[in-house]
């Protein structure tokens, strides 16, 4: 036997990996789960197909394997149902009343982890302050007051159902 086969597969939290190079997530290290979320995740675009494959493979790296991801179906431009990772596919569920700041991740146990999505467009300086409030297991704020003791704003309206397009009204004249 190997030296690289006998290495454990997962590492104690206390030991855990920092984030891949390049991925902009911080977890809380003790992922006791007593936060509202269990990090902050800071993706480059709110493309799923670029985004969660590397995040997938970062996260596992730290908490063991993901299974399964549920994100709001309005809060990205596309709604794969599976996405590529390492070789295998992961599920993606969509839901309309799920906070539009997180992402769940079902692991392997069947526990999820939780993490505050900051907005793209988002600062640096802004990004990080919410990563790091989000990773703070003692902080007990939700999603949309981490954000904003970040000074990161709300988000764009949600946009109107295709059924229902914007029509032009007249308006009556002013007096």
């Amino acid at each position: 036997m190997t030296a690289a086969t006998s290495t454990p597969i997962t590492a104690p939290l206390s030991t855990r990996p920092p984030a891949p190079p390049g991925l902009r997530l911080q977890l809380d290290p003790t992922m006791a789960g007593s936060g509202a979320v269990d990090g902050g995740w800071w993706p480059r675009s709110r493309d799923p197909d670029a985004e969660l494959p590397g995040l997938i493979a970062g996260l596992e790296a730290s908490v063991g394997p993901i299974t399964r991801v549920a994100l709001n179906l309005n809060a990205w431009d596309s709604a794969p149902r599976r996405v590529a990772v390492d070789g295998r596919r992961v599920r993606v569920g969509w839901f309309r009343h799920m906070d539009a700041d997180t992402i769940g991740l079902t692991r392997a146990a069947q526990d999820r982890v939780v993490l505050l999505v900051i907005p793209p467009q988002a600062t640096t300086a802004a990004a990080q302050i919410a990563m790091a409030r989000a990773a703070d297991g003692a902080n007990g704020a939700g999603p949309a007051d981490i954000l904003a003791a970040a000074g990161i704003g709300g988000r764009d309206p949600a946009p109107m159902p295709r059924s229902h397009p914007i029509r032009n009204t007249p308006t009556a004249p002013s007096a």
